[in-house]
Formats: structure tokens, sequence, C-alpha cells
């Protein structure tokens, strides 16, 4: 059928009506696909053979930045939580939570009152223990000095004992009358009896509020009796008296002797008491151990009382993070008031996977995103514990130092990461897409005699764009990178390589937009063998358009060689 048979005339209005052919476009656009690449293999061809056209590039020299990309949120890299320092009121609050804050600046005051009373009675206390453990020391060289003292009256009175016994006996054996011995012996009895009844009436006229008088009368009672049994006994022997008076001498020697003796239990019973007066090294030890124990105390005290009237005050510049008290509060001791994070030391705190730990250092530099504005950073800390996250993945967290913060920088913000964690200056590169791996390693994709082979290559470090490669190729060899229609590469096959580096970015879009042109031609004339209905003027129009589009394609094909 002729294009003018398609033309049918209406008789009643005189128009031309167009029929069209009721068929489906679905239909024709894969058919149209598969011209389409037959086309443009052909064309680049110029024999109809199957050669597929794939970019290629040459191996270039540059420098290659390895970049990891995470995110994370800005932080504090130095912040101080504040405890009450003693128990005391909280008399007034100068901040909120959320407020900035300079060194220096007052945050909280005290109620002095409490304080000031735990003061003096510390101050007390110490002058108390000081006092005791004084007296103490003071007592115990005392009962030292009465031991020294009865110590050596114990060796005197032993010493004369010893001599006036022996005098004694000497005394004894010299006189033959037993008379007078018998005399002698009572003088001393009497003589030892009436010191004990001195004694007795001594305690009687000058008694403590532990002295039993009554008892004392007792015991004075029972000696004067026994005086006057010796008195009585004595009364009945005659006054004969030795020829040289041994009997005199005899009863002063006695009477001496008793009086030794009684020094000798007096010095005895002085020792026992200093003995068990004094103090041993341990206890008197512990009374200088507590006397420093109290002074401590004393001066915690004291610090606790400079601690409250100066109330809490900033140590740097910085937010109030947390506020955790209320004007007119009483709290204890160590009660958490306020968090105060700086705002000069900041820094981005992220999650770093077990891979990302490949490659993360300290000290490696990263730029910083913070609410659109760019900052400068070093990565400063590398935990080493593991926590899984809330998918259950172990991450590690790390810390990237902020260099410039400003005043547009808020704790808390997300921040994205750019961390530089490799970098190699003019070393042999080549596009990421250029490079594949198969189960031998990685290798690049070359043109020899139009068949596709591989060469295996070792690489390095690489960007997004770039790869470095060590080993395998040269500068400004060719490599494949990837097919013009985006289809499967393999080693053997058959193409035509456009190199990109002589493509301008239109060029390149061009060979695509032109071979859809070549389709669009091709579909025109299918549809017309198939009696799809067109007008002249449509069809006279679609042949110009083939004609242009083979004319642009041709000079393309030359252009790209």
């Amino acid at each position: 059928m002729s294009k003018g048979e398609k033309n049918v005339q209406n008789t009643e209005g005189g128009k031309k009506i167009r029929r069209r052919k009721k068929k489906k476009l679905k239909f024709i656009i894969p058919v149209v696909a598969v011209l389409a690449v037959i086309i443009v293999v052909k064309s680049f061809s110029g024999k109809g053979s199957t050669a597929i056209p794939v970019y290629t590039d040459k191996i270039s020299v540059g420098d290659i930045d390895t970049e990891l990309n995470v995110s994370g949120k800005v932080v504090a890299e130095e912040s101080v939580t504040f405890f009450a320092p003693a128990e005391a009121k909280v008399e007034e609050i100068e901040v909120e939570k959320g407020d900035i804050v300079n060194a220096g600046d007052v945050l909280l005051c005290f109620d002095e009152e409490a304080v000031a009373y735990a003061k003096q009675k510390s101050e007390l206390e110490q002058r108390i223990s000081s006092a005791d453990y004084s007296s103490n020391v003071q007592y115990n060289d005392e009962q030292k000095a009465k031991l020294a003292e009865a110590e050596a009256e114990i060796a005197q009175c032993e010493a004369v004992i010893d001599s006036y016994e022996q005098y004694i006996d000497d005394l004894t054996n010299s006189i033959t009358d037993l008379t007078a011995l018998k005399k002698s012996d009572l003088y001393a009895k009497i003589y030892k009896v009436e010191k004990e009844m001195n004694n007795y009436d001594l305690a009687i006229q000058t008694p403590t509020k532990d002295t039993d008088v009554e008892m004392l009368m007792g015991k004075k009672m029972e000696k004067q009796n026994e005086l006057n049994k010796l008195n009585n006994e004595l009364s009945l022997l005659s006054d004969y008296k030795t020829d040289y008076g041994w009997e005199d001498m005899l009863t002063e020697a006695k009477k001496v002797l008793a009086d030794y003796q009684e020094r000798l239990s007096e010095a005895k019973s002085v020792k026992a008491g200093a003995e068990s007066a004094v103090v041993n090294g341990n206890k008197l030890e512990g009374y200088a151990l507590n006397k420093e124990k109290t002074k401590l105390e004393g001066q915690d005290v004291e610090r606790k009382y400079k601690a409250v009237l100066n109330g809490v005050v900033a140590d740097f510049n910085g937010v109030i993070s947390d506020l955790n008290v209320v004007e007119g509060a009483t709290v204890q001791e160590g009660t958490q008031l306020m968090v105060l994070e700086s705002i000069d030391n900041v820094c981005v705190e992220f999650q770093a996977s077990k891979y990302a730990l490949e490659t993360l250092v300290l000290g490696q530099p990263a730029e910083i995103i913070i609410s659109g504005k760019s900052y400068t950073g070093t990565v400063s800390k590398i935990n080493h514990i593991a926590e899984e996250n809330t998918s259950g993945t172990a991450t590690v967290a790390a810390r990237i130092h902020i260099d410039n913060p400003d005043e547009n920088i808020f704790l808390g913000l997300d921040a994205k990461l750019k961390i530089l964690t490799a970098s190699e200056k003019g070393v042999l590169q080549v596009p990421v897409e250029a490079v594949n791996v198969d189960s031998q390693g990685e290798f690049c994709y070359l043109i020899e005699n139009g068949i596709l082979v591989k060469k295996y290559v070792k690489t390095g470090i690489s960007s997004e764009t770039y790869i470095q490669i060590l080993d395998g190729l040269s500068e400004n060899q060719e490599i494949v990178t990837t097919s013009v229609y985006g289809i499967g590469l393999d080693e053997g096959m058959a193409v035509i390589g456009m190199p990109i580096s002589g493509m301008s970015g239109a060029e390149m879009g061009g060979a695509g937009i032109e071979s859809v042109g070549v389709n669009a031609t091709e579909s025109a004339s299918v549809n017309d063998t198939e009696g799809t209905d067109v007008n002249d003027t449509q069809v006279q129009s679609a042949e110009q358009e083939d004609a242009d589009a083979s004319q642009k394609q041709t000079e393309d094909g030359t252009d790209n060689g």
C-alpha cells in the first residue's frame, strides 16, 4: 500500500481522516532497542561485525587521597561535675540549664551558717584532742620517773637490809644472856608497831574521798592491843644489862632494819603502781595518731568551710548541661549539683566499625561539617573497648578534636566527618571502574588487536574516583573502563575503544543521545513497514530526521576514531 492510499477522503465533510493501525506501543519498544544496539555496533565496526564499543582511558600520574566518611555528634572534651562540698543550704542559683558561662563566674551560693558551726565544733575537738595527748604524754613521763626512783630506792633498801641483817646476826651471836636478847627483840617489835599506829593516825587525820576511816580505826585498835601485850612482856623482864650494852646496840639495829624494810615495801608498791600506769608504746602512738586524725579532720572542715564561702565557681568557659538542685534545698555532702561542659575544647564523637579501624589512627586530619560550616580537626582518641550498637554490631567510640571552634558550634549537634586515612602523591592511577576482580586477583582490561585481554595488577590506596597501581601497568597505557551501553565484558570479546580522555563531556553525552536518534529512525521505518498510519507531512519529517541523524552519527564516529 502506498502512502497516498493510506489517506481516504470523507465525502461528507471533505476532510482527510487518518486511520491508525491499533497496535500497542509496548510491542514496538523492545524491537526498537534491539535494532538500536545493532545499528550502533555496525556504525562503529564499519563492516557489520559484532564488536562492542567500550570507553577507554589512559593510565595517569596524580595524587590520591583516601577518606573515611562518617557522622557523629559534637561533645565537650572537658567537663566537670560539681558536688556539694559539705552539708549546707542552697541560698542562690545564678544559672539555668543551657546557659553559657565564663571562667570565674559564680554559679551557686550556699548559706554558710551551718558550716560555720561545724567549723567551730571541729576547732574545739582539735583543742581537746591536743590537750588529751599532751596530758597523757606528761602523765606517762611522770610515771616513768616514779618507776626509775622506785627501782633506785629498792636497790638501796635491799643493800642496807642485807648489811643490817648480817650486823644483827653478829650481835645476837655475841650476846649470851637470853634475857637481854628477849628484851632487844621486844623493843624492836614495839618500835615497829608504834610506827604502824602512827601511819594509821596520819591517814585518819588527812582522809581522802576513798579513805575508810572506820576501817583504819579498827586497824589502829588492833595494833594498840598488840603494843600493850608487848609492853607487858617487857615489864616482866629484869633490868639486867650486859657489860658492853650490846643489847641496846641490837635493839637500835633492829629498829633501823625495820625502817628500811618499810621503805622497801613502799618502794615496791610505788614501782608496781608506776609500771601499771606507764603507757606502752602502742597506746601512746594511738594517742598521737588520734591527735593527727583530729587535725586532719579540722583541716577538712576548714577546706569545706572555704568552699562553701566561695560557692560553685566555673573553672572554664562552657555551658551548663545539667542542673540537679533548686534554691532553698539543704543538700548533703557529695550531692551532685550541676555539670559544666567546655565550649572551647570540643570534639565530634563517632562510632567506628571494625573496617574503619583498619585505617583509623591517631593524628589523622579531618574535615568537619557542622550546620553547613566547615572546620578542621584531628583524630584525638580511639577507645580500646568495643560495644554493640542498637543493631547488635560491635563498634568502637572515637573522637575528632575540632581545631577552630566558634560560637556556631552547639553541643549535641550532628556533624559529618571526612577523615584523611591515606594519601599518595605522584603515583600511577586508574579510574575505579577500570579495576575488576576474579579468583586470581585484581585486573584491568586492555585491547590487543581489537580483542579484550586481562592484565593482572597490584593496587594500593583508592579514592572515590581513582585507584593506585603499584605493579602491572605503566603510565599512558590505555585501559578499558566500561562498555558504552552497559554490556557485560569478558576476555576474548571483540571491542572498539572510545577514548574518554579525548572526549568532552558534551561529546560523551552526545554519543548516547545520537544513538537514540538512530534508533528512532529505524523505528520509524519499521512502523512504516508494518502499516502504521502517518500523514505525508509526518513521513517527510521523519525521513528528514533520519537523514540528519545518519549524517550526525557518521560525523561522531569519525571524531571518536
